[in-house]
């Protein structure tokens, strides 16, 4: 079992982000691409947590940065390139903030992030 520093193993079914090495969601059209990543339990504030949401967003950027992607679309671009960030509402709000952090980031290298808060309170 390969195991990254400070994210523990790869695969984790006891975590909120259970798989680091896969796109939980993955869609192609004729217009452009859309990732998604699903953390469908509330995330907690620490350590942990914090690099493995890292590591999945890092995961899930990298296709756009793919040579599948560029081969059908070019350069990524907010028109053609969207990640979609599903969380659960009640995660920790410093892991909500985190997740806006990320969003802002990607937005200002002309992607499209969509953040949408699941789960009941």
């Amino acid at each position: 079992m390969d195991v990254l520093p400070k994210t523990g193993p790869v695969e984790d079914q006891s975590h909120p982000i259970p798989r680091l090495d896969t796109l939980d969601t993955h869609l192609t059209t004729d217009q452009g691409a859309y990732v998604g990543i699903i953390i469908a339990s509330p995330l907690r504030d620490d350590e942990v947590s914090r690099a493995r949401l890292q590591e999945k967003v890092e995961v899930s950027l990298s296709y756009f940065q793919s040579a599948e992607y560029r081969e059908k679309y070019g350069v990524p671009c907010r028109e053609r390139s969207c990640l979609w960030i599903s969380i659960h509402c009640d995660s920790d709000a410093t892991m909500l903030s985190l997740v806006e952090h990320y969003r802002a980031q990607i937005e200002r290298n002309d992607m499209t992030v969509v953040v949408k808060l699941i789960g009941t309170s």
